[in-house]
C-alpha cells in the first residue's frame, strides 16, 4: 500500500477528487475513498472510482499508464480485503472491464512496431 506524505498537501488534494498522477497515487486515493464511504457491493459506488481511474489515465493513455493502472486496481483490491475486511471483487471486475480498449491499444502497437519475435 503506498503511502503518501501528510505534510505536503497531495493527501488533501487526492481525497477532493485530484487526478492521481502516479500508481501510489491512483491506489491511494481509491483506498481511501472506499475506506470512508461505505463501499460494499450493497451499496456500490463504482462510477466514482471508474472515475479516479479515468482521470488518471487521461485523454491519450500509454502501455505505462495501463499497467499503472492495472497493477494498482489489483494492489488496492488486496488491501481492501485484506485491512478492511470488505470483498472488493468489483475492483477486478473494472480492472477486466477495460480489457477490450487495451487489447485494441495492443494490436495498433504491434501494427506499428511488429510483433514479439
Amino acid at each position: 500500500m503506498p503511502y503518501i506524505k501528510a505534510d505536503d498537501g497531495r493527501r488533501q488534494a487526492l481525497r477532493e477528487g485530484d487526478t492521481a498522477l502516479v500508481a501510489g497515487e491512483l491506489n491511494y486515493q481509491i483506498f481511501y475513498y472506499v475506506k470512508h464511504n461505505d463501499v460494499k457491493p450493497e451499496t456500490f459506488h463504482i462510477d466514482i472510482i471508474k472515475g479516479f481511474v479515468d482521470h488518471f489515465l487521461g485523454v491519450k493513455p500509454n502501455y505505462q499508464a495501463y499497467n499503472d493502472m492495472t497493477g494498482a486496481l489489483i494492489r488496492c483490491y488486496s488491501e481492501v480485503q485484506r485491512r478492511l475486511n470488505i470483498d472488493a471483487d468489483y475492483l477486478l471486475d473494472l480492472c477486466a472491464s477495460y480489457n477490450d480498449i487495451i487489447n485494441a491499444y495492443e494490436d495498433v502497437k504491434i501494427g506499428e512496431n511488429g510483433d514479439v519475435e
